[in-house]
């Protein structure tokens, strides 16, 4: 059976979790699709169980029947697709998703399915785990959609989640908004120190990156030791942070602004070495 990123067993490598707190939040969160269209989405609950099964966090969609479209449902049923390290999981929302309940027949289940109509994790050859922090793209080719995501807030008050050199989807771990330079919302470890001054405009290609869609495109952030922003003298002020093309500090006069909705997964890229994020409640 594929496993998800670096796999379940590995996801305490890859989420890191401290201060436990005594007292559960349940809560939900949704987001509007529209008719074939990619979205870069996390899932920032778990179950109320403590589960990260697909089928209890992840609702909202129609689907579609095999009885009626037998193996074209991958054509036209709505889908996720998950980072497993060399590719994609891809799961498949189906009215009427195969299980083995024992009998020659099998049963039937409305839920997320793998490539040949089986219900994960229930005999599918994808597990239906989600790893804490991956993002992953959804899409429903059949019609506009609300994606639904409901489940119990994580019981912990930080969690820390790398972004590898290569490009990466993440998400934050928790249903809240934040922005990239609110220390009181997320930490960076590890990034590259590059500065403008050692780099002047080409710092774009050896500064960590952070790219969020932004609906028709991405806006791209870069870390720098030297982030210029107004302070208002003539020359401006300088600090670290995560800043735009021409180097201004994310919502300090740039042309973007460092904020990313609750819910809304984003590519990151450690460029010259892979770092840690340290996402806060």
């Amino acid at each position: 059976m594929k496993k998800l990123m670096f796999g379940m067993a590995a996801a305490l490598a890859l989420c890191g979790m401290a201060d436990i707190e005594s007292k559960n939040v349940v809560g939900y969160d949704t987001k509007g699709l529209e008719k074939a269209k990619f979205y870069i989405l996390g899932v920032q609950f778990e179950g109320t169980d403590g589960s990260t099964d697909i089928n209890k966090l992840v609702s909202g969609f129609a689907g579609v029947s095999y009885g009626e479209f037998g193996d074209d449902f991958v054509k036209v049923a709505p889908q996720i697709q998950v980072p497993n390290g060399v590719g994609y999981d891809i799961y498949y929302y189906l009215t009427d998703g195969w299980f083995d309940d024992g009998t020659e027949a099998g049963g039937s289940a409305a839920g997320w399915c793998d490539q040949f109509g089986v219900l994960a994790g229930k005999g599918a050859e994808i597990s239906g785990e989600l790893v804490p922090g991956v993002a992953m793209w959804v899409k429903d080719n059949s019609a506009a959609e609300t994606f639904q995501q409901a489940g119990q807030v994580p019981e912990v008050s930080t969690v820390t989640v790398e972004a590898p050199v290569a490009f990466a989807l993440r998400s934050n771990v928790f249903p809240v908004a934040f922005n990239l330079n609110d220390t009181d919302k997320i930490t960076f470890d590890g990034v590259v120190q590059a500065s403008y001054a050692q780099y002047g405009n080409d710092f774009v290609n050896y500064a960590s990156q952070i790219q969020v869609p932004n609906g028709v495109g991405y806006d791209i952030y870069y870390y720098l030791t030297d982030g210029w922003f107004d302070d208002g003298s003539e020359a401006g002020g300088s600090a670290a942070g995560w800043c735009d093309q021409f180097g201004v500090l994310a919502g300090e006069g740039a042309e973007v602004s460092g904020n990313i909705p609750a819910g809304l997964g984003f590519w990151t890229k450690g460029v010259g070495s892979a770092f840690n994020m340290t996402f806060k409640k």
